[in-house]
């Protein structure tokens, strides 16, 4: 089979296509400089965080120390957020995660600028309980640029053994506290994974059907071509084995159907004449009834199925005829005339048929019906 230069682009750009986003979800594995979140579906945490006794956040200590905005920058790839706290138990909690490693950690709380001045608020942006950790703010008597200089840069700092919170400047480097909601399964870079991992199968397996059913119009069209130019170079084959005669010339090759060229047969049917062409073979020239519902199109489409059919014991078709209604249908001539009055009367000159001939035509002529519905109806 010849495959198109079209066929062998479409799988070099699927190739490409998949090799860029396998690319793109290994790239997103490395960026994540704080680790890979790796979850357990049956645990309530991911491997390496604890849960608090609430039973209702999951905590993980960083020991390696960095500045708040990188801490918080961490703790979003882990799918989280430097830890808020809401109650002093959690600062416990929190504190003693913090205490087996180092005495000072940074936590999700920063001072910033906001219409009603300056307030200390969580990254997650939920409200500070200031009577639960009172922190020291920028004194009234402060001058703009002291102003500035001291709130932009306060970042909340827990320290060990202290049931209150301390601020220092953003930028100072200290171990983190991160915490992560139970039940959000997805988020930011674990989410973006795996929708990366989704995107490649489901693009991969719309390429691919693409992919097949291009190839398969081009293999398609390519027989349909092989098949029109075999025709084109062999007249012979593409020409039908039966002919569209005219009134006229059925009217010559029955003598204009004359009585004397009619065969005994049904003539509720229209009648069958006999008739012989310019070449010299003898025809059966058969009238059909006129009928409003059938079309040219359609008797020339019928005629032309059962002109195919070649068989034995089937009488073969040679032509048809359709004028303003009327319809006609050649075929070759039988000279022993129609097998009912074989089967019900005894032809002069002949002899009645015995049971072994009778079952002789029974089988044949099943052959033939098989073979007709065999051709015409699988």
């Amino acid at each position: 089979m010849e495959v198109k230069p079209i066929a062998l682009k479409l799988l070099v750009l699927t190739v490409a296509f998949l090799a860029l986003l396998l690319g793109l979800s290994s790239s997103a594995a490395l960026n994540e400089t704080c680790g890979s979140l790796n979850r357990d579906t049956e645990a309530p945490c991911p491997t390496g965080w604890v849960i608090d006794p609430n039973k209702t956040k999951c905590f993980l200590h960083v020991g390696r120390p960095q500045s708040w905005n990188d801490s918080e920058t961490c703790c979003n790839k882990y799918g989280g957020h430097l830890a808020s706290l809401v109650s002093v138990q959690e600062l416990q909690f929190a504190q003693s995660l913090c205490g087996e490693y180092i005495n000072n950690c940074w936590i999700g709380g920063r001072n910033l600028n906001s219409t009603t001045g300056y307030q200390w608020m969580w990254s997650d942006n939920s409200q500070w309980n200031q009577s639960l950790f009172p922190l020291t703010d920028v004194p009234t008597n402060c001058k703009p640029s002291c102003r500035v200089n001291r709130t932009n840069d306060l970042c909340a700092l827990m320290t060990n053994n202290s049931k209150s919170l301390s601020s220092e400047r953003c930028d100072n480097p200290h171990s983190f506290v991160c915490v992560l909601d139970i039940g959000r399964k997805c988020n930011h870079m674990h989410c973006h994974r795996e929708y990366l991992i989704i995107l490649s199968v489901v693009s991969a397996l719309i390429l691919s059907i693409t992919l097949a059913v291009v190839v398969w119009l081009l293999v398609y069209k390519q027989g349909k071509k092989r098949r029109r130019s075999r025709k084109l170079s062999d007249p012979a084959a593409s020409l039908p084995s039966w002919k569209v005669f005219t009134k006229d010339e059925l009217r010559s090759i029955t003598k204009n159907f004359s009585e004397g060229n009619r065969l005994v047969g049904d003539a509720k049917t229209g009648g069958t004449y006999s008739g012989v062409l310019p070449d010299g073979s003898k025809v059966a020239v058969k009238r059909l009834k006129r009928s409003s519902f059938q079309r040219k199109k359609e008797f020339y489409s019928e005629i032309g199925r059962v002109a195919r059919l070649h068989h034995s014991n089937l009488v073969a078709v040679m032509g048809c005829c359709y004028d303003h209604g009327d319809r006609y249908i050649v075929y070759e001539f039988v000279a022993n005339g129609p097998l009912d009055k074989w089967l019900h009367h005894i032809p002069r000159g002949g002899r009645s048929l015995d049971w072994a001939m009778r079952m002789k035509i029974a089988t044949t002529l099943a052959q033939g019906i098989a073979y007709v519905q065999n051709i015409l109806f699988l």
